[in-house]
């Protein structure tokens, strides 16, 4: 049905390049050989596509073919079985007990934390910026977009204990992406330390996050965040809760691919912005306009018409999952 480029990377290249900045070879990419083209990567094929309709056929008409890759068992290592690694009935319970999460009246509960969050990274920017003339707009993105989500999960923990948490989940991450990527490198791995050092911190990311289950769980008044949330959740079906495992699965997921997927939507967009300035003049005018009577409640951002358009536009561009 789709075709790719008959122009194809040089294999060694091409992975090289992919393993050493993935967004930027993407980009590169799609500039050399077009909207869909395949990197042969070790015993296998990475395809990448920015064509809007191979992407609506993989993720929406015929999503029921394509089931998730074997690169999953390795996320599986730091992640557990989350909603990014769970696959069948029991990734239906799964959704089903993590649906307040995703509800309005979550949002509207959390979004004054956000809201602080994105002022003190913009505070925090406006300072770097005057004396650092080029930004990785994906590395801040990465940062604040993280550390809203740790403020949403664990609202009343330490600010030490989040950025320990943020510190082993990036450890973690970094292992994982590493085997997935480099899969011949894996022996040597036990032989070498590494694989015995990521047992480790995933030792301790499980105890600081049983920690604060087991002392939530005794709360009888809890904050509200997504750890609570997720605590109190009940399946509709069956009438059951999570226990403390599938509570660390959906908690490190959550983190994982909730900062991640809003950090390349962010960047990509931004991106965006800077290729068409004014696109990017007449968002900033109507930001200002709203900003005129102090900042935002919630409610207020429906009336962000055209950001909201040019936000859309750029996940139907680039697609953040």
């Amino acid at each position: 049905m789709f075709r790719t480029s008959t122009k194809q990377p040089p294999t060694g290249h091409a992975r090289r390049e992919f393993l050493i900045n993935p967004a930027q070879y993407v980009v590169k990419g799609v500039a050399r050989y077009g909207r869909f083209f395949r990197i042969p990567f070790f015993f296998r094929s990475i395809y990448i596509t920015t064509d809007l309709e191979a992407i609506r056929h993989v993720l929406q008409v015929n999503h029921k073919n394509y089931l998730k890759s074997p690169a999953y068992r390795q996320l599986r290592l730091a992640l557990g079985q989350g909603l990014l690694t769970s696959e069948g009935d029991f990734w239906r319970r799964q959704r089903r007990l993590a649906q307040p999460v995703f509800y309005k009246k979550a949002l509207v509960q959390l979004y004054e934390t956000m809201l602080q969050e994105a002022s003190a990274f913009i505070t925090q920017w406006q300072k770097v910026i005057e004396t650092e003339a080029r930004q990785d707009i994906s590395q801040r993105m990465m940062e604040v977009t993280a550390n809203i989500v740790m403020k949403t999960l664990f609202s009343s923990s330490t600010n030490t204990d989040q950025a320990t948490l943020y510190r082993l989940m990036n450890e973690a991450q970094d292992y994982v992406i590493h085997r997935t990527l480099k899969p011949h490198l894996i022996p040597l791995s036990y032989l070498n330390g590494r694989h015995r050092a990521f047992l480790k911190s995933r030792a301790l990311f499980d105890r600081l996050v049983y920690g604060m289950i087991s002392d939530r769980r005794a709360q009888t008044e809890r904050p509200y965040d997504l750890l609570s949330l997720l605590i109190e959740a009940t399946d509709t079906d069956s009438g059951t809760q999570m226990d403390d495992l599938q509570l660390r699965d959906e908690l490190i997921t959550l983190f994982a691919a909730g900062h991640e997927t809003s950090a390349n939507a962010l960047a990509w967009t931004l991106w965006l912005l800077a290729e068409h300035p004014e696109v990017q003049e007449k968002a900033a005018e109507e930001a200002c306009r709203l900003l005129e009577t102090g900042m935002p409640d919630l409610e207020d951002l429906s009336s962000l018409t055209y950001i909201m358009q040019v936000i859309q536009e750029g996940m139907r561009l680039y697609p953040p999952a």
